[in-house]
């Protein structure tokens, strides 16, 4: 009698995906031509994060969308902080993160990585003996967790005039209504400036189900939030969309796309109007809270 073999998934838990992101800025770090330095990466991916890579279908091959992502975070918190005389960086679920090690950054800029005591513990052991550029902080909580989170805005608010929030790999996590609640608990702090929120659409969050779903669910991390209205989701919630930058576009002007969607970009003019735009619905987008004067 067959029996189908089990499955096993390389992702455990929701801290897993972190290794995964390191791992690429890791691989991005060794190239020729890499578009930026990240010699933190593969200190912290190490071995767990090169055999995830390794056992995902085409893992080697899908670094592009991340390294397009971080291109993009990279330049536009840099020239943030510059300026719009940014004081304070709220990195939420920062992960295995290592901006404010390796970004030239102002020495007296306070930057809060946000995440789960372990993934936090974790990268803290291991760069304990790499200086910050900046004055970081490691905030080790549940951001699920309303009261905790909600008394970490206020304190950060408190001791803050202008704060750029970044969201990386972690709204699409939740759920809409998630996502509106945390929106409406930033944009309540007049402090909180700028966000910066990684978005993907409902396309994107197809393909990956499709070709990544059971890794994901496997390790509790089911992607829910794909907004169809993209950032204008979140004008309601206290936050007004000013710019988005698609990271396929932007993997095309930085040679990281896949031959295929350079095509696409090369000769969007003869598909659809619609289409162009389903396909370019995930990347960055900069909100700025509708209090701020």
């Amino acid at each position: 009698m067959n029996t189908k073999p089990q499955f096993t998934s390389p992702l455990k838990n929701i801290s897993d995906t972190a290794f995964l992101v390191a791992t690429y800025r890791a691989m991005e770090s060794e190239r020729a031509d890499a578009l930026f330095q990240d010699p933190f990466a593969a200190i912290l991916s190490g071995e767990h994060g090169k055999k995830i890579v390794e056992q995902l279908a085409g893992g080697s091959k899908q670094s592009w969308f991340l390294v397009a992502r971080t291109y993009i975070l990279d330049h536009w918190i840099l020239r943030l902080i510059k300026n719009e005389q940014i004081d304070a960086v709220l990195n939420l679920a920062a992960g295995l993160d290592t901006r404010a090690y390796r970004l030239t950054l102002p020495s007296d800029l306070k930057w809060y990585d946000v995440d789960l005591p372990d993934i936090l513990h974790y990268k803290e052991t291991l760069l304990k003996d790499h200086p910050p550029t900046c004055q970081l902080k490691y905030i080790k909580l549940d951001l699920s967790n309303l009261e905790a989170r909600n008394q970490l805005f206020l304190q950060v608010a408190q001791t803050s005039q202008k704060v750029l929030v970044i969201s990386e790999g972690f709204l699409m996590y939740l759920n809409p209504a998630q996502v509106a609640s945390l929106s409406q608990d930033l944009s309540k702090h007049a402090q909180f400036k700028f966000w910066l929120a990684e978005l993907i659409g409902p396309l994107q969050l197809k393909l990956i189900k499709r070709r990544w779903g059971h890794h994901f669910k496997a390790a509790n991390a089911v992607m829910n939030f794909a907004p169809r209205e993209g950032m204008e989701f979140f004008n309601p919630y206290g936050w007004t969309p000013l710019e988005f930058k698609s990271s396929l576009l932007e993997a095309v002007k930085i040679n990281r796309a896949p031959s295929a969607a350079s095509l696409l970009a090369r000769f969007k003019f003869l598909f659809p109007k619609f289409l162009v735009k389903k396909l370019n619905t995930a990347g960055i987008a900069l909100l700025k809270n509708s209090s701020s004067h």
